[in-house]
């Protein structure tokens, strides 16, 4: 049975070891992944507030500003079909890279080159586990809030699992994750809920603050997932030659 003061108290100890290191693997990967918000605030202008064009009629400036919401719609559309692709083909990929690399900080010295180690001969499979389970994810939440919330944590486990086993089926990463997450994810919740204070303290200093605290985050989940892990072995949901694939 694992407690939220256990797991953090395992994390602060791993990482008295290696708290460089994984500060390092921990920035690159919110920069990587996007998840790194600096905190300061955008002014958005619309680019043709300014514009002045001298027409002979209402015809040719109807016709030109019909023309500019066009370009500015396409461009919208390339960026979101441009920020989807880098979501499912790279961001995620990253993800299962940088939980590899927290699983073995448990009980070494990974490489830095751990955070991009998914990008191998299962990089295809990795990309169709994590885009499975978000796509699940999004679904749920159409429905309402809260189910979409309950069901990414019943998937939390799965960049974990795939970080052990790379080949692992989508189907199949996202069935373990939810019997190992099944009874606890009020408890996860509550672990997200006790870093509140250190995310608000990491964002003072423009938000950069965070980079220091997600090691602390990070190593705590490498540790649930070890708990999580050993109880859906014990409970023989799973066996350890199924989950060590690498």
């Amino acid at each position: 049975m694992w407690t939220r003061a256990l797991l953090k108290q395992n994390a602060k100890v791993v990482l008295s070891q290696s708290y460089w290191r994984v500060l390092l693997v921990c920035a690159v990967g919110l920069l990587l992944s996007g998840e790194l918000d600096a905190g300061f605030e955008r002014t958005v202008s619309d680019p043709a507030s300014g514009l002045s064009v001298e027409t002979s009629g209402l015809l040719f400036s109807s016709l030109l500003g019909l023309l500019i919401s066009l370009g500015f719609l396409i461009g919208l559309i390339l960026l979101m079909v441009l920020a989807a692709g880098w979501g499912i083909f790279f961001r995620s990929v990253v993800q299962v890279g940088w939980k590899r690399y927290m699983i073995r900080n448990r009980g070494g010295s990974p490489s830095f080159t751990t955070l991009f180690s998914a990008f191998d001969r299962h990089y295809w499979n990795v990309v169709s586990g994590q885009f499975y389970v978000t796509l699940r994810v999004v679904l749920f939440s159409l429905l309402l809030v809260i189910p979409g919330i309950v069901k990414g944590y019943e998937y939390c486990l799965v960049p974990y699992l795939l970080a052990e086993n790379p080949g692992l089926p989508p189907r199949r990463a996202a069935e373990l994750s939810s019997f190992a997450t099944s009874g606890e994810k009020w408890k996860l919740f509550v672990l997200d809920l006790s870093f509140i204070g250190w995310r608000l303290l990491g964002a003072l200093l423009f938000g950069i603050g965070v980079i220091f605290v997600e090691p602390y985050y990070q190593a705590t989940w490498a540790e649930l997932y070890a708990a999580l892990r050993a109880k859906a072995i014990a409970e023989g949901y799973t066996t350890e030659a199924e989950l060590q694939g690498l």
